[in-house]
């Protein structure tokens, strides 16, 4: 009989063991949270950012060269450090053969590359009690430089206009060995510049061709800017 009331023993633990397993499966089924399973869906191309390639491009204005009046106790590579430009490409621009000769007061024209921290000129308007409908200020042309000289290929006089627009047909440029240019139609506006190249060329808005076949400026020779009427607007020593 011993061996019977072991088996029934037996048999109710287990019976008790897998109800016990049972349950617990059950309730741990009934608490345990669902694992979620993420899928990433393209995005349609539409949507996508656009590419450098298509971004569109605003260009930036072309700055304008910068004329810089000289003061007390600067030079060259003051002016030059101060406008972030190297003092070559100013003597380049202004046709300076000695940079250790710079005066006060003398107007510099400074490479484009080159942009002031603030303005170095100043044009005071007229009052305008002065001014009536339909006029505006005379204009101001100035010989700024003469570059390269002796270069025939490279030789040329930059004139820049400081005051009211003109038109320039009429105006004559000359020498001191009585070679002239005149002018042809063409409107030079205030804060405008043209180059008047020694060489032959073609003529553009900011580019004149005076057609010589041999380099005509030098050292101390002076250039003269006289108006339609005769009269001398202003002169320019070469250095």
């Amino acid at each position: 009989m011993n061996w019977k009331r072991w088996l029934l023993y037996l048999g109710l633990n287990a019976i008790v063991s897998a109800t016990v397993m049972i349950s617990i499966m059950l309730m741990w089924d009934s608490t345990r949270r669902p694992i979620l399973i993420a899928t990433l869906t393209p995005l349609p191309q539409s949507s996508l950012p656009p590419t450098f390639s298509s971004l569109n491009v605003i260009p930036q204005p072309t700055p304008t060269p910068t004329i810089y009046e000289v003061k007390r106790g600067e030079t060259l590579g003051t002016i030059a450090l101060q406008f972030g430009v190297s003092v070559e490409a100013i003597i380049a621009v202004n046709g300076i053969t000695d940079p250790n000769r710079v005066s006060v007061g003398q107007k510099l024209v400074i490479p484009v590359s080159g942009l002031p921290p603030t303005p170095t000129l100043q044009f005071t308007p007229l009052p305008t009690t002065t001014l009536t409908s339909g006029t505006e200020a005379p204009p101001q042309l100035a010989v700024r430089a003469i570059t390269d000289l002796g270069n025939l290929q490279t030789e040329r006089v930059l004139i820049i206009n400081l005051g009211g627009s003109v038109n320039l047909s009429g105006w004559t440029l000359r020498d001191q060995q009585n070679n002239v240019y005149t002018f042809p139609n063409i409107n030079l506006f205030q804060g405008g510049a043209v180059n008047v190249h020694t060489v032959a060329g073609r003529d553009t808005v900011t580019d004149l061709y005076w057609g010589k076949t041999a380099a005509m400026w030098q050292n101390g020779e002076t250039a003269t800017l006289v108006d339609p009427q005769g009269r001398t607007h202003t002169t320019f020593t070469a250095p």
